[in-house]
């Protein structure tokens, strides 16, 4: 072997992944033509981001024309899920590939002393970051994090980035002392003297915020605070040469919508029809779905008060949108953009007013666990994905791209074999997700496949819902559905509570 050929397999071990140009998912010419290889990654995460807001996904209301681009040339899975619909647990289980009854944390961190689980990972959970830290790859988590305490900061797990303990959002209107000292650093530099909103909705009693508009130039948005952070990382990466692994965690659009007011008015309220189970009776649901709402105070919502809201909500996602696309136009700039795996997805969905119901953290219907997740490289032919996946599978994913060993423990699959053609499915034709509750404990468990969803709830009622005839989950048939039906999926249920030592079944084995 001649040293030129050394030098490329060694780099190509170091840099990632080669993918084989004689595998059907190929794409531009260019990359063809020189075996294209993944040296870098890019993360985009958005935070409480309903699949269906998102262009791509048909979502024509909506205007996503960067995360579409990705879409258009990449891979776009129509079937991907988060683990658990909630911050940390979702997050936690992105990085290290497990389940949240696995790795520990089941709720964040500000409720977790109250509603049960750990502040911090059980000691022998490892994040896929430290293992590319040790393969020699620059690691960079840009705006949220929302895992742990101040021992398990992005540093400690090998990324380098600003510190935002807790939930982290980097404003706190009229508070100065409660804004993030960076942050406020970079507005000073805009000419804005701290993070001030006008004009917010909140409820009836002042008690909740949903929205309101942030005063000064549309560059003071914690997006595009996030997206300046991501682009200096991208450059400063860039030249340095090491492969890079970069994270950009948006806060939105997760409520409430701070946002400049052009986004705050982009979509016009008129055009914007409510969910189809916004007003859907709850009387077939558990009880504690239909105490929910007073929690969050959402008796006052009608159906223009939610156009409003919705309306809001998609300015934020064109907000973070038109920052992706600074992003982008960074990662072209410094030369790296052939060379790097781009994925976009979100910890978990949203109601956004569905079922009468605001936030998440309730049940375990599709607007709150079903995510969007799109990944493109040059080597990827376009294509649309219907294989069940879950933000689990990006750990294993970027460890073998990394050239990193893949622990058989993990619960995600990696989907490197997907992208380069080699299997069409990383797991059978149904997936099982886990829920604990949010403000208040409340276990469930879901097994969901194309057709149909059953939901167990061990302290109140099962829930069954035919997907075909009833797409949004309105009607609740446990007690009509076919029994046969419904045993198999109980069965999946149990196999799996057996195989990955899920505690609830300890307590609730007899009830499936």
């Amino acid at each position: 072997m001649d040293r030129r050929t050394i030098l490329r397999t060694a780099g190509a071990a170091t840099c990632g992944l080669v993918l084989d140009r004689a595998l059907p998912f190929q794409g531009r010419e260019a990359a063809r033509a020189s075996g294209p290889t993944i040296k870098n990654i890019l993360l985009l995460m958005t935070d409480q981001h309903r699949v269906d807001s998102v262009g791509c996904y048909k979502a024509d209301a909506v205007k996503t024309p960067h995360i579409d681009g990705l879409a258009a040339e990449g891979i776009r899975f129509t079937h991907a899920f988060t683990p658990t619909a909630v911050c940390t647990p979702a997050r936690t289980s992105l990085q290290s590939g497990l389940f949240a009854h696995r790795h520990g944390l089941i709720f964040n961190p500000e409720y977790y002393s109250h509603c049960g689980g750990l502040l911090d990972p059980r000691p022998q959970v490892s994040f896929f970051s430290q293992s590319l830290k040790n393969r020699g790859w620059n690691l960079a988590n840009v705006g949220k994090w929302h895992i742990g305490s101040a021992a398990n900061r992005p540093a400690a797990r090998g990324y380098e980035g600003i510190d935002y303990p807790g939930y982290g959002f980097p404003g706190q209107p009229g508070d100065p002392a409660r804004t993030h000292p960076d942050y406020l650093s970079y507005l000073r530099r805009l000419g804005v003297n701290g993070f001030e909103v006008s004009s917010e909705i909140r409820s009836p009693d002042k008690s909740r915020v949903f929205a309101g508009i942030q005063e000064g130039p549309e560059e003071a948005s914690e997006a595009a605070y996030l997206a300046a952070q991501t682009i200096d990382t991208i450059r400063r990466f860039g030249r340095d040469g090491r492969p890079f692994f970069i994270a950009c965690n948006f806060w939105g659009p997760h409520t409430p919508f701070y946002i400049p007011e052009r986004y705050s008015r982009m979509y016009e309220r008129d055009a914007i029809e409510p969910w189809p189970n916004f007003d859907c009776s709850l009387e077939d649901k558990p009880e504690v779905i239909r105490r929910y709402g007073k929690y969050w105070k959402t008796e006052w919502f009608n159906r223009d008060i939610l156009a409003d809201l919705i309306a809001r909500y998609y300015g934020y996602i064109t907000l973070i949108d038109d920052q992706v696309g600074r992003i982008l136009e960074a990662l072209r700039d410094s030369g790296e953009a052939e060379r790097t795996l781009i994925v976009f997805s979100a910890d978990h969905g949203d109601t956004a007013g569905a079922y009468h119901m605001w936030d998440k953290g309730f049940g375990m219907y599709d607007c709150i666990t079903r995510i969007p997740l799109v990944i493109s490289h040059p080597a990827l032919k376009p294509a649309v994905s219907d294989s069940f996946v879950t933000l689990l599978d990006l750990a294993p994913t970027f460890l073998e791209i990394g050239g990193c060993p893949v622990p058989e423990t993990l619960d995600g699959r990696s989907l490197v074999p997907l992208l380069r053609g080699m299997e069409e499915k990383p797991r059978n034709d149904f997936v099982i997700t886990e829920h604990f509750g949010h403000q208040m404990p409340f276990w469930q468990r879901m097994v969901r496949t194309r057709e149909a969803k059953y939901i167990h709830n061990p302290t109140d009622r099962d829930e069954f819902y035919d997907l075909v005839n009833d797409p949004w989950e309105t009607k609740n048939i446990i007690a009509a559905a076919d029994p046969k039906r419904v045993a198999g999926m109980k069965d999946r249920l149990r196999e799996w509570i057996a195989r990955t030592d899920d505690p609830l079944g300890f307590w609730s084995r007899q009830l499936i």
